[in-house]
């Protein structure tokens, strides 16, 4: 669990906007939705030949449970993708296989999953001299103290931030001096994009879980003292392997463990190895049960919002599974179109209108975005259903 800074211990009061992307924002740059992701998923299962036959198992164990609990029967091909990941997140939650659950950051299919998905996206995500203008564009109009909120895996936007060369940190606070009881003193001196990655990240790696893993892998596969090896942190130089934040940290504090990799392309081509996966939440309907690392992300997100003078949400349509993050976000709109100033100039601006950008194809899929955001003041909101393009980027930008 992450230690959240102490009220009053250098804090100060700043003026900044909101984004809240979803997987809607990559899309046009190329990369996939969730939905897109099984067909791929499964075909690279199958040929992973250390992963293979446990992930065989757990996916006849999932359509025969869907078979005998619901009567209904389906095929490997139309497998909903995060009702299955749901189920294995259970019972890695409830250690249904007692001893031989695999790790607390799921059992053996799971893992495999965590890496798929990272090699697929790793192949897709431009590099810093190919991302889209429009991308580019974002990025460069993002300004210090702006915070951005994604559920997005992929680098599309910390590679947009770097071809502009945008300062920007992947966490909320610098921290000048821990305490013992986990409170810090922040440092708000520096000016920078807080980018904020919910879900995770491919190129995020937790060291504490390979610590763990190494020594339950030394008592049940080899002999003691023999050290097990890992793809990332036995290549720390090669891979440009940095922490995410190398300032102080509580032990407790997940980011203190955390690093980040940097020839994500290179790691990405190998195949999947039992004690590496990145640290990302899968797409699963239970994925809340493993968001407790990236709980302090939301941080004080529930309180009033004056100083936030900006805000869109872009490609985010608030799907059921996700109730937690419908919570968060209904927390954020509302401070935002509810607060005290809507009206009123603070520092030389006055709130724009909540820009909120989807791509919905018809009256149909219109009227049920608007109804899953029927918490949102549309009087003091301009929805844009085509998708995020120039025309969005300008309403978020410039006035709408």
């Amino acid at each position: 669990m992450m230690s959240a800074p102490t009220v009053g211990k250098g804090m100060d009061s700043k003026k900044y906007r909101i984004f809240i992307l979803g997987a809607g924002f990559s899309r046009a740059a190329g990369l996939p939705l969730a939905s897109d992701l099984w067909p791929e998923i499964l075909k690279r299962a199958k040929s992973q030949e250390l992963f293979r036959d446990a992930f065989q198992n757990d996916l006849e164990n999932y359509l025969d449970f869907r078979w005998r609990s619901d009567g209904v029967r389906l095929t490997e091909e139309n497998v909903d993708f995060e009702d299955f990941m749901a189920v294995l997140d259970v019972e890695c939650y409830l250690d249904l296989r007692g001893s031989d659950t695999w790790s607390d950051e799921g059992n053996e299919s799971t893992i495999l999953v965590k890496w798929l998905i990272g090699q697929i996206l790793a192949e897709r995500t431009p590099s810093v001299g190919k991302i889209p203008p429009l991308y580019r564009d974002f990025a460069a109009q993002l300004q210090p103290d702006d915070y951005v909120f994604t559920f997005n895996y992929d680098l599309l936007l910390e590679r947009a931030l770097q071809a502009v060369q945008k300062p920007y940190r992947l966490f909320p606070f610098h921290n000048k001096i821990v305490d013992e009881d986990g409170g810090a003193w922040v440092d708000s001196s520096h000016k920078e994009v807080i980018l904020l990655k919910l879900h995770g990240s491919i190129d995020w790696f937790d060291r504490s879980k390979f610590a763990l893993m190494e020594d339950k892998l030394r008592k049940q596969r080899a002999s003691a003292g023999s050290g097990m090896p890992h793809r990332v942190f036995d290549n720390m130089e090669m891979l440009r392997v940095t922490k995410i934040d190398p300032g102080p940290r509580h032990p407790s504090d997940i980011m203190a463990q955390m690093y980040r990799v940097g020839e994500i392309e290179e790691l990405y081509q190998k195949g999947a190895t039992w004690t590496c996966a990145p640290c990302l939440l899968v797409p699963s309907t239970m994925k809340i049960l493993n968001a407790q690392g990236l709980r302090s992300f939301f941080y004080s997100l529930n309180k009033i919002g004056i100083l936030n003078y900006g805000m869109a949400v872009i490609g985010y349509s608030l799907p059921q599974q996700d109730e937690y993050a419908r919570r968060a976000i209904y927390a954020i709109v509302r401070n935002y179109q509810v607060s005290l100033g809507w009206d009123e100039k603070k520092w030389g601006d006055r709130k724009s209108k909540l820009v909120i950008v989807n791509h919905c194809t018809d009256k149909k899929q219109l009227r049920d975005f608007k109804n899953r955001y029927r918490f949102a003041n549309w009087r003091r909101a301009k929805l844009l259903t085509q998708g995020f393009d120039r025309e969005a980027l300008d309403a978020i930008f410039r006035g709408n």
